[in-house]
C-alpha cells in the first residue's frame, strides 16, 4: 500500500511541476506576444508633439502618387494652395485636419509585412494602383515635423504607417486629408442676393440675341427693356431667374486667368446693383466646358467685401469653371423669354 501511495504522490508532484511549467511557458509566450506592446501603446497619441506645434505648422503636402497638393500659410495665418497658383484655401478645413492628426490614437496593431501593405492602402504612393497618401507637414523653419502614410478609412479609424516604421496601425479617430483640391479650396466666388440687383445686361455675339433687364419699382420682377410692340414676354416672371446668376456662385475648377480668343466667347453678363456696384463677366467655352472671367472695379470690391458678398482675393487673376447649374443663365437668349410668333 505504501508503494502505491508513494507513486501517486510522485505523480501528483510531477503533475504540479508540469502544470507550473506550462503556466510559465504560457505566461512567457504571452509576454513575447506583440499584443503586450499593443496593450502598452493602445490609447496613446500617435503624434504626441503635434498638439503643441499646431500653430507652428506652415506647410502641408498630400501626395497620392498621381497628384500632389501643397498648402502653405502666409504671415496673416491664411492658407493658400501653391499647387493651384496660390489660390485661397478654407482655413477651417486646414484647422480641422490638423486637429484630427493631433488627436489620432493607437488602437490596434496591424501587419509588419510589406507585401500586405497594399491591402490597407499603406504602400508608398508611387503609381496609379493604390489609394495611399503620403502626408508631410513642415514647421516655420521648413523642418519636417510629421511624415506618415495614410491608408484606408474604417468606421471609427484609419490605417496609418509612420514613414520609416514597418509597423502598421489602425487608429481610433478619423482623418480625411483629402487629395481632391476642391475639398480644400474656398470654392465660393460671390453671393449676390436677387433683391440687390437693379439692372442686368446680356451681350451675346449675335446682337439679336442680346438684351437688358431692369428691376421694377417694387423690386419684384425684371422687365425686359426696349421691346417692340410685337415682342411679348412669356410672363411677368420669365426673366427673374437671370437675377440669381451671382447668387451663391461657386466654381468647379480654377486657373490663372487665360486670354480668351473671341471665337470662344459665349456671352457677357453685367450686373448693376442698387448700391452702385458693377460686376462684369465674360463666359467662354474651353474643352466642352463653360468658364467665366469676372472683373470688378476697386470701389465695388470694397463694398462687396464690407457686405461679405465676395470670397476671393484678386478676382481679376482667375478663370473659373462654371457649375452646370448656371448654364441655363449663360445660354439665355432674348427669344427664349418671348412668346413665339
Amino acid at each position: 500500500g505504501k508503494r502505491i501511495k508513494k507513486m501517486s504522490n510522485r505523480k501528483f508532484t510531477y503533475l504540479i511541476l508540469i502544470t507550473i511549467t506550462l503556466f510559465l511557458l504560457a505566461f512567457i509566450s504571452f509576454l513575447i506576444q506583440p499584443r503586450y506592446e499593443t496593450f502598452l501603446k493602445k490609447g496613446e497619441l500617435i503624434f504626441k508633439e503635434t498638439k503643441k506645434q499646431l500653430n507652428d505648422v506652415n506647410e502641408i503636402n498630400i501626395d497620392n502618387g498621381k497628384k500632389k497638393i501643397s498648402i502653405f500659410k502666409d504671415q496673416d495665418n491664411n492658407w493658400y494652395m501653391s499647387s493651384k497658383s496660390g489660390y485661397k484655401v478654407k482655413n477651417e478645413t486646414v484647422r480641422k485636419n490638423l486637429i484630427q492628426i493631433s488627436e489620432l490614437r493607437f488602437f490596434e496593431r496591424k501587419t509588419e509585412q510589406e507585401f500586405l501593405y497594399s491591402r490597407l492602402d499603406l504602400d508608398y504612393p508611387k503609381n496609379d494602383d493604390g489609394d495611399s497618401k503620403l502626408i508631410t507637414i513642415f514647421d516655420d523653419d521648413r523642418k519636417k515635423i510629421i511624415e506618415f502614410i495614410l491608408g484606408k478609412m474604417k468606421k471609427n479609424g484609419v490605417y496609418i504607417k509612420k514613414l520609416n516604421d514597418k509597423q502598421t496601425w489602425l487608429t481610433s479617430g478619423l482623418l480625411e486629408m483629402s487629395s481632391i483640391e476642391q475639398d480644400w479650396l474656398e470654392t465660393k466666388i460671390l453671393d449676390i442676393n436677387y433683391e440687390n440687383v437693379k439692372k442686368i445686361t446680356i451681350n451675346r455675339l449675335n446682337k439679336n440675341e442680346s438684351f437688358s433687364l431692369t428691376k421694377d419699382d417694387k423690386n419684384e420682377n425684371f422687365l425686359i427693356n426696349n421691346l417692340t410692340k410685337d415682342q411679348l414676354p412669356k410672363s411677368d416672371l420669365i426673366a427673374n431667374f437671370l437675377g440669381y446668376f451671382f447668387t451663391n456662385l461657386i466654381f468647379e475648377d480654377v486657373f490663372e486667368r487665360k486670354n480668351i480668343i473671341d471665337s470662344e466667347v459665349i456671352t457677357k453678363i453685367n450686373f448693376e446693383l442698387f448700391d452702385g456696384v458693377n460686376i462684369f463677366s465674360t463666359i467662354f467655352k474651353k474643352d466642352k466646358n463653360k468658364w467665366i472671367n469676372i472683373s470688378i472695379d476697386n470701389q465695388s470690391i470694397l463694398k462687396l467685401k464690407e457686405n461679405k458678398k465676395i470670397f476671393v482675393d484678386n478676382i481679376e487673376n482667375w478663370s473659373y469653371k462654371l457649375p452646370s447649374t448656371k448654364y441655363n443663365i449663360a445660354d439665355a437668349k432674348l427669344k427664349d423669354l418671348l412668346v413665339e410668333d
